[in-house]
């Protein structure tokens, strides 16, 4: 069929086929848009039966006009068979959407655009018969369509029996139809997974019985697990016919009553599609109504709270005192306790602001030396609560402030019984928030200081109690933060030695409790700080081991919960990690292996939600790291578009927010485009390339709070610039070029020590007629197992220097 015309509208490909026929890939030459042309399969055209279902889905289709449901565009009749021609949905099924990992709030909005389609059916006496995961489909723009009304029929009266209809049997779809097993009775049709019990025993078929299917829809969709145990299709129909379905566990509670309701035994007791669609709205809503009265609470206890610290300051009873505190104290657990908890998920952690300047005063008005141990502990807590939301607000100084004060608590709760544990892990941990938020703020020696605060008292809970999970995952956590400040000060091999013993410690954790995700986890993200390390610092061999079992880890990790996103990202991340390890070392195909196992993720991630920046981004860079590899190989016209489309996507994001890391991917973008010009002999277009990429890595130096990262773009570029000046006989332009490149790594030591920096070094030396010092560092590289084509590639010709 492919490359014929029914009518005005020439097949072009094969969309998929089902058991009733196949659906093609059209493009309608007179309206200049595509379509998707459905025909029933060969051997069923001539089929009467087929023919009616398909007038069938035609009519049906053509009653409805709803942005949920798929629109029939035209009813075709072609030589051997007639088409229906369709809207075109691009997207996935919402089987592979819920694979893919959905926050609830969007679960509930497709519920909503479902069960408001059902509603514009039934309005029209229209039923579907055969709503399934299958059937529904998410578009690119979020759009949710119902498909496939092939079955569907008008809702008979409940004076009336449906007809027999001669319907053949179907086995290889999931979609049965087949004769009733009790003579006089409708023919069963649907999918016995979704199917209600009066379909099941082929009675009477209504409007209530969409909204059994719908309600076994909703369970998968909120639960990501299937309604119905996997049975053959007999079994699966007698667990139908009885209205069976799996219990609907670990959900909110007006979600599990909708269900309930939905999946009624009786039609009767199910409600209809437009009180479907109410009691959802009503749930969506629930967590704004609830912000408000949150509010409320706020407002009032921000009175109270002013009234009680008055009344404290001022009453000379001291027993009316104390039980104004200790109601303040229940004002203030409760919101800087609970309430950024119940703020955080409808996004309004504002509402907070007044009321944490109230928390703060009434804490600083507070003697330490008064309270209780459990107090001191409780308010170091609840002020470490409060001290995070002002990292997620971006408030560093005024979270800074809210740490410190929490720390004097916590300080205050240990000396008063240095014995408790508890008080002791709830010190160590005000010493971790206020030294991340210094280390945020680029104050890394304070930050050091907390941190290494933070091991001491990690290690002395270890000594008095060895193999405590608890505590052994606290003292991993210390050496990491020490490991992330020494790496920054430039201490590579502090860092090294802090790394190791956190991979150490995880895995101790891991082989007493494998199954244990958190220890799992924290074992991967330790071998990737150490692999990233490595590398920068050379040690190439080592870094690419650590890489690969950081990878192994995550691919398990990812594989037990396939549908969170978290874990994918955190998959990708370790797979980008390796293919540049592999890439560094000359293992291209096993680079491009892994780059493409990484475009694969996160194509996924950012089809799924094109408004997440970040996966936007990550898509970006994972096109740019499989160009590299092309490129390494000289595949120019394999590497150049994927290198067009990345710049084009960091362009946009960086015009919409200028991030330092951005703003570095997008230098590398116009290094990788630059490279691939000279390797096609476009010197000019290379230079110009060049010249983008130095601005772009200047422009994001300027924003590094700790330095050290736009030095390797940066150096790499430049380098480049000097050499294609040099071949052009601009010889003293060429110097200037390579001069600034040893400024610049010189003035930048933490990251100096990275190959692509030494290489770059090299060749800015060959060009200074330094070859004798060029030659050294290229000696090294090579001994370190660096094999980067290009720089095998440069290095290996009879006279060293660059080309």
């Amino acid at each position: 069929m492919i490359g014929t015309h029914i009518g005005h509208t020439r097949i072009t490909g094969l969309l998929g086929q089902g058991g009733m026929g196949e659906v093609y890939l059209g493009f309608d030459e007179r309206l200049q848009r595509r379509v998707a042309l459905k025909a029933v399969r060969n051997e069923m055209r001539l089929s009467a039966v087929s023919r009616e279902r398909l007038l069938r889905e035609a009519r049906a289709l053509s009653a409805l006009d709803h942005p949920n449901i798929c629109r029939i565009y035209d009813y075709a009749e072609g030589p051997s068979c007639d088409f229906l021609v369709l809207e075109l949905v691009d997207g996935v099924t919402l089987r592979r959407a819920i694979e893919e990992g959905m926050s609830r709030a969007r679960k509930l909005r497709i519920a909503r655009d479902v069960v408001s389609a059902l509603a514009a059916a039934h309005r029209r006496g229209i039923v579907h018969r055969d709503l399934k995961p299958d059937n529904i489909m998410i578009a690119a723009d979020g759009t949710v369509k119902i498909l496939d009304f092939g079955i569907a029929g008008v809702e008979a009266r409940p004076s009336q029996t449906p007809p027999v209809q001669d319907e053949p049997e179907i086995e290889s779809a999931d979609t049965l139809i087949f004769d009733s097993v009790r003579p006089g009775w409708s023919v069963i049709a649907g999918t016995p997974l979704y199917m209600s019990p009066e379909q099941a025993r082929g009675a009477a078929i209504t409007t209530a019985s969409d909204l059994f299917s719908f309600g076994l829809v909703l369970q998968m969709l909120l639960t990501e697990r299937s309604p119905r145990a996997d049975l053959g299709r007999d079994e699966a129909l007698k667990l139908a016919a009885a209205g069976d379905r799996l219990p609907m566990e670990h959900q909110p509670r007006a979600l599990t009553t909708l269900v309930s309701r939905l999946t009624s035994f009786a039609p009767a007791d199910r409600p209809t599609a437009v009180e479907a669609l109410r009691g959802i709205e009503r749930i969506q809503s629930a967590p704004a109504r609830h912000a408000r009265a949150i509010a409320a609470a706020v407002a009032i206890a921000l009175l109270l709270l002013g009234g009680i610290k008055y009344t404290i300051d001022v009453t000379a009873s001291r027993r009316e005192a104390e039980r104004q505190r200790n109601q303040a104290e229940g004002l203030v657990s409760f919101m800087v306790g609970d309430l950024p908890r119940k703020l955080e998920p409808v996004g309004r952690l504002d509402v907070l602001d007044s009321t944490a300047e109230k928390a703060l005063q009434y804490f600083a008005s507070l003697s330490p030396e008064k309270m209780t141990g459990d107090e001191l502990q409780q308010h170091a807590r609840a002020l470490a609560q409060l001290g995070d939301v002002r990292v997620k607000q971006g408030k560093l100084p005024e979270a800074s402030a809210t740490f410190q004060q929490s720390l004097r608590f916590a300080e205050a709760a240990a000396k008063r019984n240095p014995a408790d544990d508890d008080a002791q892990l709830t010190l160590s941990n005000s010493h971790f928030y206020v030294g991340d938020a210094l280390r945020r703020q680029g104050d890394l020696r304070s930050a050091l200081a907390h941190f290494r605060d933070y091991y001491d008292i990690s290690a002395r809970l270890e000594a008095r109690h060895p193999n405590d999970p608890k505590v052994e995952m606290e003292l991993s956590y210390s050496h990491s933060n020490l490991g992330s400040i020494h790496e920054a000060l430039g201490d590579y091999g502090e860092a090294e030695t802090e790394y190791r013993t956190a991979a150490a410690i995880d895995r101790r954790r891991v082989s007493r409790d494998p199954g244990n995700e958190q220890a799992s986890s924290d074992l991967a993200n330790s071998l990737n700080k150490l692999g990233v390390l490595l590398q920068n610092d050379g040690h190439l061999a080592g870094a690419r081991a650590a890489f690969e079992e950081d990878t192994a880890i995550c691919k398990k990790l990812a594989a037990a919960k396939p549908a969170d996103t978290r874990l994918a990202v955190r998959l990708a991340a370790s797979l980008a990690f390796l293919g540049e390890a592999q890439l560094n070392t000359g293992e291209v195909d096993d680079a491009a292996a892994s780059d493409r196992a990484v475009l694969a993720i996160v194509s996924g991630l950012a089809a799924r939600d094109p408004q997440n920046l970040d996966w936007q981004r990550r898509l970006a860079v994972a096109e740019l790291a499989l160009a590299a590899t092309g490129a390494a190989r000289s595949a120019w016209n394999e590497a150049t578009p994927m290198v067009a489309r990345a710049t084009t996507t960091l362009e946009t994001l960086t015009s919409r927010d200028a991030r330092p890391l951005w703003l570095l991917d997008l230098a590398s973008a116009y290094d990788l485009q630059a490279h691939i010009h000279r390797g096609m002999g476009n010197r000019d277009a290379a230079v110009q390339q060049f010249e983008r990429a130095i601005a772009q890595g200047a422009k994001a130096r300027t924003k590094q709070t700790m330095g050290g990262s736009a030095i390797p773009p940066l150096s790499g570029a430049l380098a480049g610039v000097a050499e294609l000046e040099l071949a052009n006989g601009r010889q003293d332009l060429a110097r200037q070029y390579a001069a600034r490149v040893l400024s610049l790594t010189s003035a930048a030591p933490p990251r100096g020590t990275s190959p692509k920096v030494m290489d770059s070094v090299a060749r800015s030396l060959a060009i200074l007629d330094r070859p004798a010092e060029a030659a050294a560092i290229v000696t090294r590289l090579t001994s370190l197992g660096y094999r980067r084509p290009d720089f095998v590639a440069r290095w290996s010709r009879p006279t060293a220097g660059p080309p």
